[in-house]
């Protein structure tokens, strides 16, 4: 899932609103395919867009809650978190619709491909059905209140832990911790320091990889070390979304690059420009998938270029496309 702590949202610079069509421009580049897109088809903020990978062809627009700046999948369906009352967001491939699913205030999640576990009410995590949204476990992570809108904990699962992040309540500017969790019991088996305000933690083999206002750290599971990859160069300018996928990690860059890094050496071996700041990453389909403020661009890992640009939005502070994630042919982005 690769978005920026909706804490911090608002603090990009934002350009002047453009027309539409202005991001089929020259702007794209040689050799980059712009789809037009369907004006049958409005996409509205407080949505889900589906884009046929193939063709880049807006199939759908699903309205969901408020705020959805989260969006992961499950084995077949899609899921949005919606900041703005912590509800949960179903879509349904089959029928374009989206259910609602409340299970308390829900702050951060993470699929582990049939199910998803929900950082809900300030100190439960929540296992439900990815299927159904039928809740299956929860665990009670002690007395006091760890997180909420806004202050998120989120977590990933991998390694047979749950990991997630703490923050500190009110203080986005001080270091969280992560702890990884037994399942099972929800008890903390260890914590480790990490840098401000973070995004949801990606794992990947080995390797946790962690954006915060730091920049972007990678912690060994076996050794718990931190390494520091890519420091923040300042308020603005800093990594903004991460994915894993083609024997890479790829970064964001808020100046608009998307940088591919080895995994193992922690070097950079493209930098790729883009049109806007990159807020999402994922990768599916053999193809790297990343939002803009505007527009939905696809990076091909082969030739480590801009191969399409699905225009979306207008440019309108706080709104545009944030989330996305691919399933069975479909790319999904949430638009805030």
């Amino acid at each position: 899932m690769g978005q920026r702590h909706p804490r911090v949202k608002g603090t990009l610079l934002f350009v002047t609103a453009a027309v539409l069509s202005s991001c089929v421009g020259s702007d794209t580049g040689p050799g980059v395919r712009a789809t037009e897109p369907d004006r049958r088809l409005r996409v509205g903020h407080n949505t889900v867009v589906r884009v046929d990978s193939a063709s880049g062809r807006v199939e759908a627009v699903v309205p969901v809650g408020p705020d959805p700046l989260l969006l992961t999948t499950t084995l077949d369906q899609v899921w949005t978190l919606n900041l703005g009352d912590g509800t949960l967001s179903r879509v349904d491939p089959v029928t374009n619709a989206a259910t609602t699913v409340r299970i308390g205030e829900a702050v951060g999640f993470a699929s582990n491909g049939p199910d998803l576990w929900v950082a809900v009410d300030g100190n439960r995590l929540v296992r439900i059905d990815g299927g159904t949204g039928t809740q299956e476990t929860s665990l009670r992570l002690g007395r006091r209140q760890l997180f909420a809108l806004r202050d998120a904990g989120f977590p990933a699962i991998g390694h047979g832990s749950i990991w997630l992040t703490v923050p500190v309540l009110g203080r986005s500017d001080l270091p969280n911790i992560l702890w990884r969790l037994d399942p099972k019991t929800g008890r903390v088996i260890t914590r480790i320091r990490i840098g401000p305000d973070p995004l949801p933690p990606l794992i990947d083999g080995r390797y946790i990889w962690i954006v915060s206002l730091d920049g972007l750290s990678r912690i060994d599971v076996r050794t718990q070390e931190v390494r520091m990859v890519v420091p923040s160069a300042g308020p603005g300018v800093g990594p903004w979304g991460v994915a894993a996928g083609a024997g890479s990690v790829w970064m964001g860059q808020q100046y608009g690059e998307v940088w591919r890094i080895d995994p193992e050496t922690t070097r950079p071996t493209a930098k790729i420009p883009v049109d806007g700041p990159p807020r999402g990453l994922a990768i599916g389909g053999g193809l790297l998938w990343v939002t803009t403020e505007t527009a939905l661009l696809s990076i091909d890992p082969a030739t480590n270029e801009v191969a399409r640009m699905v225009p979306l939005t207008t440019q309108i502070m706080d709104e545009g496309p944030i989330g996305v994630a691919y399933l069975d042919g479909s790319v999904w982005v949430s638009v805030e």
